[in-house]
């Protein structure tokens, strides 16, 4: 799930180097000719001035395919690669080029060319100015492009023009610069795109990419001069991309055998690494050995605790399929951070990233997983949220930020994370969360910028007093000047550590900012079913909660509209009321298929002092507040649609 349907574009920028090229020939067919990342069936088309599609295909076994243009086709043109929900855009401005690339360097250009700054609404662009494709603005465009990205192409000895050159797909030159390069388009307004170009490679634990932003359609901003002085020997080495491609066909090949001849005890939890057997298993792993694999405090196993690499030893595994991997970055050690997506036996596909480290193997160059080394549990994502209040509407509100992921198990006193821009927060562990919650609070989410539905200029910080806000109201210039991949450090106090001197320091990366409030109403989400809805207010006529005492689990479906992302997870929050007079926040949650539109949330205390069930079911004085759809995309951001039962007091 790389990215949304017409939204593509906005999604596509550091995920898919290289996707196609098209050969324009004398005889006016456009043969395709598929690189190593699009393996599966993938069409083309060509879209001229008037917007009429011209001629489409789709490939071959070896992944070639031609096109053969409609009689009359006039230039300029629009040429898109598609693959299930992957679009990239190119443009064709007259017949004299030979060859034509599709990559994200050229849906850059696209953007560049696009009176919105969304390659996708190009085509249609055109029809209304045939002028907007000219050779003299394609060309323009091309020159302003190449001269941001000099350094980098000329520290890959790539000297092709990125629209027109021929080039091959084997790692290096050109191909080796999109394997450098993140670039991602994300559309925040119906006319205009915020944009940033940085560049992949080797960086410290606390080191922050090189990169640039800059803004395209009406809005549109200069490009930067440069990306900035590019260091050869500390982008990906030549060659990679192809030993990438190996592991994950090696995955593939473990994944491929039945589940007995996986390990020794198939469908069992707890299942420890020391019970793979398979050789095509153990030797994806550094040594031949997943007993050594450590991330972010987990091993490899199949229990609760041991859950990485689940898929290996259970029947769901059985034929997962591994693909779409791309280089992200890599750490300071030289191991190799990459993400991909595995679609499991449920056809639901997943994004995930793995650390792999490079090993010699019978004289030849082979990645093997070894995971980020870290003791504890950690993580940042960015986070958005359409808050709807079910009982009060003019409430509704948009919220964007950052949310934080330190599993609350007793571990820890306390957690310190320090922003990027060096401010710090604290983690603290509260009684029926599963994740430690920023200070005093019971929440994980700290929310930088927010509006009201209504677009009422009060600020949502005043009737929400038990969530987090920001002191201040971010602007959403500022939010998209924060870079796409910022680096937050983690600072763990084990229990019963009262110094300032932190057990242990572990750094995250985002792999994309929060979006603007503008970026985010774009965004459609999935929604609670009109049944849920219907209930819910009925149950809270005269309370703004649903006492749930006596009750086992929280039944709820949805809907997924088209064009939204779908839920993950699931998740119940409220209160429990105990006696003496008091009470403790709670949540109850469950992960869920993309593909599933139904869960049943069973009462699940989560130990300490939190006692919100009792004997399977939910204890006197249980109450449930809110229920949210949990969400994300192919960036690692997460989206939420909360319902809130409370009928805050409005400004």
């Amino acid at each position: 799930d790389r990215a949304d349907g017409g939204g593509a574009a906005d999604a596509l920028g550091d995920l898919v180097a290289d996707v196609c090229r098209v050969e324009v020939g004398e005889d006016k067919d456009i043969g395709l000719a598929m690189q190593r990342r699009l393996r599966r069936l993938c069409r083309a088309d060509g879209l001229d001035k008037s917007g009429v599609e011209v001629g489409s295909g789709t490939t071959n076994a070896d992944g070639s395919y031609a096109i053969t243009l409609s009689a009359g086709a006039v230039a300029p043109f629009v040429v898109r690669a598609v693959r299930d929900d992957l679009t990239l855009v190119s443009v064709v401005p007259d017949a004299s080029a030979s060859t034509v690339n599709i990559t994200p360097i050229t849906n850059l250009i696209a953007a560049r060319l696009s009176t919105s700054g969304d390659p996708a609404k190009l085509a249609q662009e055109l029809q209304a100015n045939p002028d907007l494709l000219s050779p003299v603005k394609v060309q323009g465009t091309v020159n302003e492009i190449v001269g941001m990205l000099q350094s980098l192409l000329d520290a890959v000895g790539a000297s092709a023009n990125p629209l027109t050159g021929a080039f091959a797909a084997d790692g290096t030159g050109m191909d080796r610069a999109l394997d450098s390069l993140s670039i991602v388009i994300t559309p925040d307004t119906a006319t205009s795109s915020h944009i940033e170009v940085a560049i992949k490679q080797a960086a410290g634990e606390g080191d922050a990419p090189l990169a640039v932003q800059f803004a395209a359609g009406s809005n549109a901003t200069a490009v930067p001069s440069t990306v900035g002085t590019v260091d050869a020997t500390k982008l990906i080495e030549s060659g990679t991309t192809p030993l990438i491609a190996d592991l994950m066909s090696r995955i593939n090949a473990c994944h491929k055998l039945p589940t007995a001849d996986r390990v020794d005890s198939p469908n069992v939890v707890p299942a420890a690494a020391g019970t793979i057997k398979a050789s095509a298993c153990k030797s994806l792993f550094k040594n031949d050995d997943p007993t050594a694999y450590l991330n972010n405090g987990r091993l490899v196993g199949s229990s609760s605790v041991l859950n990485d690499w689940f898929s290996i030893f259970h029947d769901g595994g059985t034929n997962a399929v591994y693909d779409r991997a791309m280089y992200d970055f890599s750490r300071a050690n030289g191991d190799l951070v990459i993400s991909f997506r595995v679609t499991g036996a449920d056809g639901a596909p997943v994004e995930r990233a793995l650390v792999a480290t490079k090993a010699t193997v019978d004289g030849k160059p082979e990645l093997r997983i070894t995971g980020n080394g870290y003791q504890y549990g950690g993580g940042v994502v960015a986070y958005q949220q359409m808050r709807t209040f079910v009982n009060k509407p003019e409430a509704d509100y948009y919220s964007t930020g950052y949310a934080f992921f330190v599993p609350n198990n007793g571990q820890f006193a306390k957690v310190v994370v320090t922003s990027p821009k060096g401010n710090p927060l604290t983690l603290n562990p509260n009684a029926g969360s599963t994740l430690l919650s920023i200070g005093g609070s019971a929440n994980s989410f700290l929310r930088l910028g927010r509006q009201f539905v209504n677009e009422s200029a009060a600020d949502p910080k005043d009737i929400d007093a038990t969530l987090v806000f920001s002191s201040m109201r971010w602007t959403d210039a500022e939010l998209a000047a924060i870079p796409q991949q910022s680096v937050w450090k983690f600072d763990y106090y084990l229990t019963g550590n009262g110094t300032t001197t932190p057990d242990a320091t572990q750094h995250y990366r985002t792999r994309a900012r929060a979006l603007t409030i503008g970026e985010l109403k774009l965004q459609s989400h999935a929604t609670l079913s009109d049944e849920v809805i219907t209930d819910i207010k009925a149950q809270t006529v005269s309370a703004d909660v649903i006492n749930m005492a006596g009750q086992a689990a929280i039944d709820v479906d949805w809907n997924v509209p088209t064009g939204a992302l779908a839920p993950y997870n699931v998740t119940g929050f409220g209160r429990h009321y105990y006696s003496p007079p008091s009470f403790r926040s709670f949540d109850d949650s469950r992960n869920v298929k993309t593909t599933a539109r139904a869960v049943v949330i069973p009462c699940a205390n989560q130990g300490g002092a939190d006692q919100h069930c009792a004997g399977g079911v939910y204890a006197s004085g249980a109450n449930l507040n809110s229920l949210h759809l949990r969400a994300r995309d192919a960036f690692g951001r997460d989206f939420t649609h909360l319902y809130a039962f409370y009928r805050p007091v409005m400004p």
